[in-house]
């Protein structure tokens, strides 16, 4: 073979250049799925890339939440004492009514005689401390504001005097998924928080008929019984939120009694129930849940209300707080010939423990919304596809905003502090629309972030499914100026 052919020096530089790109794209930063959690733009993987840092600045508020929870959501009661936040305490109110009218008992009234009646709620789930002792009292509403057509906001409920106590219970998250038997049943009871109401409303209700009492229709029964107001007591719970479903199988007033069956010769006894429930329309059951944030004396209060860019950034889940950000360095990309591979907001939980509250109040999902020009709040425009992409809900028998939690990069991961401490790391993505920036079809934009129970927009518009439950979970960010864990967005690019 001749060493020195021309084809042969040919193929000896093929194989030259090629070990030279070698290394040079092992000297250089390459995209790895694995490392930047995917959602990168087509074509990116293997690339040449470089990194630009730029830094944002965070202001921290009180959210103006003008949401109102559904008759089917779960409704929440409890308390908790937190010291990055304060104090969250949430109240219940609703209105168990007779399945028909007129109601009936089967026998006269002369031949009723009480055994007892019960409140019980069907259990869904606790935030907090689930072994903590939570006391609630339940009272009667006789306020006639309190209406089925109304929706309330988290900062509105009926009216209701201490003086109407129809009874308590103490309970924890453990007892009430742990169940426990009832003297009427041979099986063990599971998630249901069960309260037994005061004798003397038992026997009222016992005591109405169909002719002259409550049980003639649903006006009438309104008059005496507007529903009921489930409230904590602060000076005996733990910290823990319980939540329940209205509308679940397990929710109801249980109206034990016994009563006589005469016979031609002899008088026997029987033992039955009757019922009140809730009912999930716009016609009949009114329904409330007010949540009361108190900031004063927590860490965040002074951030929160100052108005102010912060070292720090606060997010509450619904009803909370939010962080408006602003990234001034992106007005630098504009007409740069860069293809932008991956675009992140990147932040990163500040531990503050004690590590006995930083294990029971979680971290939420976090949502980035943009704001227009107006002060709107939008979807990220050309992050739709993950952010708010309208899809038809047959359910709700309207749009709504179908978001995808894995590309928007809300939900948290974890990593491990200078401190040895395990905090959650946030990486929202914003590629389409720095890269948009980038190529001159759009402007910068201040973003939101916020933990919502569902994503609502000024264009009408929510999200189908929610983001968090109401009320679960909060975090403590490193913000803009933070001295060791800033938030930033990173941006992974290569020239064209």
């Amino acid at each position: 073979m001749n060493f020195f052919s021309s084809a042969y020096k040919r193929r000896n530089l093929y194989f030259v250049a090629a070990g030279l790109l070698m290394i040079v794209f092992s000297g250089c930063t390459k995209l790895e799925t694995t490392r930047l959690g995917g959602n990168l733009l087509p074509g990116s993987d293997g690339l040449i890339t470089d990194t630009i840092m730029l830094p944002v600045s965070t202001t921290s508020f009180i959210e103006t939440d003008t949401a109102y929870i559904a008759k089917s959501a779960d409704h929440l009661v409890g308390f908790i004492n937190d010291p990055i936040y304060g104090t969250t305490t949430a109240s219940m109110y609703f209105q168990m009514l007779p399945t028909l009218y007129p109601y009936s008992y089967p026998v006269s009234k002369d031949s009723l005689f009480l055994d007892s009646c019960v409140l019980s709620l069907a259990f869904s789930g606790s935030y907090g401390d689930t072994n903590a002792i939570s006391k609630v009292n339940l009272y009667k509403i006789t306020d006639p504001t309190f209406k089925s057509n109304v929706k309330y906001h988290f900062n509105q409920a009926a009216n209701f005097s201490t003086a109407d106590l129809l009874g308590s219970a103490s309970f924890s998250s453990h007892s009430v998924r742990t169940g426990y038997k009832a003297a009427y049943k041979t099986d063990t009871i599971y998630n249901q928080l069960r309260i037994r109401l005061d004798n003397t409303f038992s026997q009222w209700l016992l005591d109405q008929d169909n002719i002259t009492g409550a049980f003639q229709n649903d006006s009438i029964f309104k008059t005496y019984l507007n529903g009921l107001a489930l409230v904590p007591d602060s000076t005996q719970s733990g910290n823990a939120l319980h939540y329940f479903s209205l509308t679940g199988a397990d929710t109801k007033i249980n109206l034990y009694f016994r009563y006589k069956m005469r016979g031609v010769t002899t008088t026997t006894w029987d033992t039955t129930v009757r019922t009140l429930t809730f009912v999930n329309d716009t016609i009949r059951s009114a329904n409330a849940n007010k949540i009361y944030r108190n900031y004063n004396g927590s860490l965040a209060k002074p951030t929160i209300t100052s108005g102010q860019p912060a070292p720090m950034a606060y997010v509450l889940t619904t009803p909370g707080t939010s962080v408006r950000i602003k990234i001034p360095g992106l007005d630098t990309m504009k007409n740069r010939p860069y293809i932008i591979h991956r675009a992140e907001l990147v932040a990163r939980q500040i531990y503050q423990g004690p590590s006995a509250i930083e294990q029971i109040l979680y971290q939420p999902i976090l949502h980035l919304f943009s704001y227009d020009a107006d002060g709107n709040t939008r979807h990220i425009p050309y992050d739709s596809i993950g952010y708010a992409g309208l899809t038809y809900s047959s359910t709700l028998g309207t749009y709504v905003y179908d978001i995808n939690t894995s590309y928007t990069g809300g939900i948290p991961s974890y990593i491990t502090d200078g401190s040895g401490n395990t905090v959650a790391e946030y990486k929202l993505n914003i590629t389409r629309f720095v890269q948009n920036i980038v190529k001159g079809n759009a402007t910068n934009r201040d973003f939101k972030l916020s933990a919502p129970n569902y994503a609502t927009y000024s264009d009408g518009y929510q999200s189908g499914a929610a983001i968090n439950s109401l009320a679960y979970g909060r975090v403590q960010l490193g913000g803009g100026t933070h001295p060791t864990q800033r938030m930033y967005v990173r941006i992974y690019y290569s020239k064209e």
